[in-house]
């Protein structure tokens, strides 16, 4: 199964990469959502995103030769917005490579070489690695408290409230599905679960507990109307 390696609004962009991948005979898929017909793209053409994928095995080559190829293919404009960043924005680029591209990755690197500031190989492993870790972890812990709270509250009352918005009912299975199943990809293609095993729970409690009121609230109103 592939996963993805690279996304864009920028066709030309994954483009460019699925040529370094060719040039290294890394097998890809391009997934191009143009072909996709959304009439929202007439007015937000910033919709359409392009997806290379690859296979799992293939990350760290695939990584590798990207990097080498726009390491020497980087030619900085004079006028180009990184270079009014600071030493410390510059180095926060190389920490966060998932949220750049290639290009800005490359020319952080130089920006800080030309103001003396050499990032060894060594340092840039281990910001990869830091960043690895970090990405486990939750960006906003406080959204996800709130989340599991949220669904809590609609497993007790959702059926009740659903009496008035017949949607509402869903609302705390939606939830806990979410916290259960939902995961996200990692820099290296792995996936992992998005919610740590301890959230996990609280969704499984939150299915639970769903199931009973909702047939508490039922056979409550089945009962009242005999």
């Amino acid at each position: 199964m592939k996963s993805i390696f690279r996304k864009s609004i920028n066709k030309f962009v994954i483009e460019e990469i699925a040529s370094v991948l060719d040039s290294h005979s890394i097998g890809y898929e391009i997934i191009d959502n143009e072909k996709d017909f959304d009439p929202s793209f007439v007015t937000n053409p910033g919709k359409i995103e392009y997806q290379l994928l690859i296979d799992k095995d293939d990350f760290e080559a695939a990584n590798k030769a990207v990097s080498e190829y726009f390491a020497h293919e980087v030619v900085i404009p004079e006028d180009y917005y990184l270079s009014e960043y600071s030493n410390e924005e510059l180095k926060e680029v190389l920490f966060k490579k998932d949220e750049w591209n290639e290009f800005d990755y490359e020319a952080a690197k130089k920006i800080l070489k030309s103001r003396g500031e050499n990032i060894t190989e060594q340092e840039l492993d281990s910001f990869d690695k830091q960043r690895f870790e970090s990405l486990k972890d939750y960006e906003n812990p406080e959204q996800v408290k709130n989340y599991i709270i949220l669904g809590y509250i609609f497993a007790v009352i959702g059926c009740v409230v659903s009496l008035f918005w017949g949607i509402l009912i869903f609302v705390s299975y939606a939830i806990a599905l979410a916290i259960i199943k939902l995961k996200k990809q990692l820099p290296n293609g792995e996936r992992v679960y998005y919610f740590n095993e301890k959230d996990r729970n609280h969704g499984k409690r939150i299915l639970k507990l769903s199931l009973v009121f909702t047939a508490f609230w039922i056979l409550f109103a089945v009962i009242r109307n005999i």
